[in-house]
């Protein structure tokens, strides 16, 4: 009696709300409705397998603008000052570029009702809210016209959790591939192997390390520099093992190295032709934003905080239609890391809903999503400008002092600089000194590419609107730190660099 009265309330509550006869209640109609059909003693109720929520959609505040070449939006007479643009197309030869625009969320927005969930405080943003709602539709879009991708998954956590939810959708119990370029792209192999001998996510992978090459920056220079795996060995290697996935870093953050557009194309192509997925990992990208459409990339995992100036707060993973394809037809092995629910859960936003799977970093999304609103206003194309020009004139300035790149040239990487230390300097060492004049820059790591034991390296990143918006002050910074450092060092900048 009490399980039909139940259902009898909720379902007159549904209707009701439809009807718009219940005050605060249309935008939890589908839920009441969802709830009913489940049963009090359903196991759905409360778990993230709960059908979509289809609450009373809303206009979108998102806005595509065309514009006849891909200049500065302060170009742009028809709309206002404040207002941001973005082009969504990497080549500089297009004539015709789509910008769009969207507003801030404000932060003392918590949407139209008082929160009493069982999910929030009235501190933070609900997940089921409208201002929320608003926030993940234009991040939806944002993401999608940045990378040229056909879906969005935001996963809460950082960078790896993203990893770890590709690598589960798309490696178990197969054979993979992965470029190793140093430790961060290693990371790999931790999470395939984490289990343990016989329980490894993939069936088995195959690594291509980085090499030395010959020369370096000089002739007396007594470190070796690294370059990727030769990329007409990837093309004979993959057709031969013929991988169902393979793994690449787009930076590697522990060498500083970057894989070039030609590369990266060249690679897909290869794994494309044996019905593999290419993944690129561009956490550490900077403002080098991928074309996945161009370079034939199947999957870009991301984060908001380095290229994005926004806080760590969740794994941005892109797909490609060729990557929904097969994880529509794959069996995730993870509940909270799960690609396939977290798309799902995008997908629910984008038709102007909302859903839960778990509690999602909301307050940090709405700060990525109003950095965003500033990204958009300086201009994607300006901004990866920038972040090559800085790069430039940065790694100009540490060459200028005697210092070698661990990247050989044609793949140093301009949003991460790592350089061999001053001879007889150790890691910690050159951080505390960068410390004490004012930088936090990151020490060495091993890289994991049968490098020779004991290299001491120092890594500094050259990430946000910050940085990229004042360029010589960025430069100077450094400079000012780093010839302080230096001399506490004992190093002796050639004679030739001090003419220069």
């Amino acid at each position: 009696m009490m399980c039909a009265s139940w259902h009898l309330a909720m379902m007159r509550n549904a209707i009701a709300a439809r009807n718009g006869t219940i005050p605060g209640m249309r935008a939890a109609c589908a839920t009441a409705s969802s709830l009913a059909a489940a049963g009090p003693s359903s196991p759905r109720i409360g778990a993230s397998i709960v059908p979509p929520i289809a609450c009373p959609s809303s206009s979108s505040s998102v806005r595509f603008l065309q514009s006849s070449s891909s200049t500065s939006s302060s170009s742009s007479s028809s709309s206002s000052s404040s207002a941001p643009h973005f082009s969504s197309s990497s080549s500089s030869s297009s004539s015709s570029a789509t910008r769009l625009e969207y507003a801030t969320v404000p932060k003392d927005d918590y949407g139209e009702y008082q929160e009493y969930s069982v999910i929030f405080t009235n501190r933070s943003l609900n997940l089921m809210s409208k201002p929320f709602q608003q926030v993940m539709r234009d991040l939806n879009e944002l993401l999608k016209t940045t990378y040229n991708a056909h879906k969005v998954a935001i996963i809460p956590g950082s960078g790896t959790f993203g990893m770890e939810a590709v690598a589960r959708q798309f490696a178990t119990d197969e054979h993979v591939m992965v470029i190793r370029n140093g430790w961060f792209s290693y990371r790999w192999t931790e999470i395939f192997d984490i289990g343990g001998p016989g329980k490894s996510i993939c069936s088995s992978h195959t690594v291509l390390k980085a090499r030395p090459v010959e020369p370096a920056t000089g002739p007396d220079c007594p470190h070796m520099q690294y370059a990727p795996y030769p990329i007409s060995d990837v093309v004979e290697k993959v057709a031969e093992e013929r991988p169902s996935a393979l793994f690449a870093p787009h930076v590697e953050t522990s060498t500083g190295m970057i894989l070039p557009d030609d590369y990266i194309r060249k690679a897909s192509k290869a794994v494309h032709d044996v019905g593999g997925l290419f993944v690129l990992d561009c956490i550490a990208s900077g403002a080098i934003w991928a074309d996945m459409k161009d370079l034939g990339v199947d999957v870009v995992i991301s984060a908001p905080q380095k290229g994005w100036t926004g806080p760590a707060c969740a794994a941005l993973v892109m797909l490609s239609e060729r990557a929904a394809d097969r994880m529509a037809n794959t069996q995730e092995t993870s509940f909270s890391m799960s690609l396939k629910r977290w798309s799902a859960i995008m997908d629910t936003y984008e038709k102007g809903g909302f859903g839960y799977h778990t509690t999602m970093p909301t307050d940090g999304l709405r700060d990525f999503h109003e950095i965003s609103v500033e990204t958009l206003r300086f201009g994607m194309p300006e901004l990866k400008e920038a972040q090559y020009r800085l790069g430039k004139e940065a790694r100009a300035l540490l060459d200028s002092r005697g210092l070698t790149s661990v990247a050989a040239p044609g793949y140093q990487a301009p949003g991460v600089l790592v350089y061999y230390s001053p001879i007889g300097q150790d890691n910690p060492t050159m951080m505390n000194r960068f410390k004490e004049h004012g930088l936090q820059i990151a020490m060495g790591v091993p890289w994991r590419i049968d490098e020779p034991e004991g290299l001491k390296t120092f890594r500094m990143g050259l990430f946000g609107l910050d940085k990229m918006g004042d360029i010589p002050k960025c430069v100077g910074t450094m400079e000012k730190a780093l010839d302080a450092v230096l001399e506490e060092s004992g190093h002796v900048v050639p004679e030739r660099n001090l003419a220069a």
